[in-house]
């Protein structure tokens, strides 16, 4: 085999190194963005620089070729040996690579420049050999101590390739066993090309660009298994999840069923509590008026008392007739019809009235940006005639209602905010706990729905409700609802208040 021959081989080695540094360049271009596929691309580039200097070893006949190829090859293997190393990190995913790799890319660097500037030779021995029956000629430079020094270098490098795939397999790395058997065959075949090139060896010819070739194809084949191993997980994944999906559909129709008995059980138990409040609430009236009819009967009753039971009568009557009011605007459904409205007109008509005798003053305070809002005006009148009835009649020795109007507005959404605060005796702690709920109420004559009313047309239109009381200084409530806008009326808005 000539040398000729063998150059055409290791030329074409250097051909394909060059194809499979491209086709892994373009793998990781096109959407693989995974370090070691760029590295390894890299890794087969600079062998393919190296190959390339080979093939040119074999058909150098003058000394300044034989410095040329020499160069170029050293060159390629070089930042090779680096370049591998650091696939190796990356292949093995080891903490603190960048700094490991700033390090090999340095000491590579400064070799390099060792190797254009001539510093790896002292001088040159041309050979004669026979290789597989063929007479060969080649030079050999005599190796400096840096040259020396890289070759150690350089096999530590290969062997810390080997350790580093060898400990990803250990981890549980599967594919790393391809990588590793094709970077153990780098192991003697570097070992060999380095007493070739220190003239330890002579009867042997450059083994590298054939090794790295099994290497590369066994690189790409631990690739490859990675992504069916990955793929295989994927699968066994998603059958996973779609076996807990499953699972939760089941579990969440389960759910849905216990949950729908459970409401049906809490409205049978909020059914029974209003029935139970309503009969307690008339109960009493009724009892009163039986008792009122049952004097009314006897004929020795003079008139002045028949007109006292009278009287009686028709004011249990009466309170009777605000119960059943009150509780049908509690459990109906109401319709909201928003339209412009002056919160601050609306407020002032209740100004300077008199409850019972005790002259209440309301003082309405309102910012002109809180004065036009859009709600349904016969239920906000409702509200503020809640609201200030029981902020009057907490002030028995009369005062003033402040009434304040302001803008409040929430994260992305334009609101209002209503203060209705009276100097009045208060509530206790345990009356604020329950001044929301329905029937509950301190008031000898009062249904105990006021409250629950106002909160839930408020809430109909989107706001809240909040209470803040203290004994004997005073209440204040305060309601924050949107502004909304005319676009309602365009679309019939419909709201329930009912529970």
């Amino acid at each position: 085999m000539s040398s000729e021959v063998i150059a055409g081989v290791v030329g074409a080695w250097s051909v394909t190194h060059a194809a499979l540094g491209i086709y892994f360049l373009l793998a990781y271009a096109l959407g693989r963005r995974e370090r070691e596929i760029l590295l390894f691309s890299a890794l087969c580039f600079t062998f393919s620089l190296a190959s390339l200097g080979e093939a040119s070893d074999y058909l150098a006949r003058t000394t300044e070729a034989y410095v040329r190829a020499d160069m170029l090859t050293h060159a390629g293997y070089i930042m090779g040996a680096a370049v591998n190393v650091h696939f190796a990190l990356a292949f093995g995913r080891v903490r603190e690579q960048r700094r490991i790799a700033f390090v090999l890319y340095g000491v590579a660097l400064a070799f390099e420049i060792v190797n254009f500037t001539g510093g790896l030779w002292v001088a040159r021995r041309t050979f004669t050999t026979t290789v597989l029956g063929a007479s060969m000629h080649y030079s050999i430079g005599v190796p400096s101590v840096l040259c020396e020094l890289l070759y150690a270098i350089g096999l530590f490098e290969v062997l810390v390739t080997s350790s580093l795939l060898l400990r990803a397999y250990v981890f549980g790395r599967k594919e790393a066993l391809s990588a590793l058997i094709g970077a153990g065959i780098l192991v003697p075949a570097a070992a060999n090309d380095i007493g070739l090139a220190s003239g330890w060896i002579t009867r042997t010819m450059p083994l590298l660009p054939h090794a790295f070739l099994l290497y590369a194809f066994s690189v790409a084949s631990a690739l490859l298994l990675r992504y069916r191993i990955a793929k295989g997980e994927l699968e066994s994944a998603a059958s996973s999840l779609r076996e807990r999906t499953e699972e939760l559909k089941h579990s969440h129709a389960e759910l849905r069923q216990i949950q729908d008995e459970l409401s049906t059980k809490r409205q049978l138990a909020v059914v029974g509590e209003l029935a139970a409040a309503i009969a307690h609430e008339v109960r009493n009236p009724l009892a009163v008026i039986v008792n009122a009819v049952a004097g009314l009967r006897r004929g020795s009753l003079r008139p002045e008392d028949r007109t006292t039971l009278l009287d009686i009568v028709e004011e249990e009557a009466g309170r009777l007739n605000r119960l059943v009011g009150d509780l049908l605007r509690f459990a109906r459904p109401f319709a909201i019809s928003r339209q412009q409205v002056s919160l601050i007109e609306m407020a002032n008509r209740f100004n300077d009235t008199d409850d019972e005798g005790q002259a209440v003053h309301v003082h309405v305070d309102g910012a002109p940006d809180a004065e036009i809002v859009w709600v349904d005006p016969n239920l906000f009148r409702l509200v503020f005639d809640n609201l200030i009835s029981n902020a009057r009649q907490a002030m028995r020795d009369g005062g003033t209602v402040e009434v304040r109007l302001r803008r409040d507005d929430l994260p992305g959404v334009p609101c209002v905010r209503v203060e209705v605060e009276d100097r009045g005796q208060g509530m206790s702690p345990d009356v604020r706990r329950r001044a929301l709920d329905p029937f509950y109420t301190t008031r000898p004559s009062g249904t105990g729905l006021g409250l629950p009313i106002v909160q839930r047309i408020v809430e109909a239109h989107g706001g809240r409700l909040a209470i803040e009381s203290t004994e004997a200084v005073g209440t204040t409530v305060t309601l924050h609802f949107p502004v909304a806008g005319p676009t309602s009326l365009a679309h019939g808005e419909r709201a329930s208040i009912a529970s």
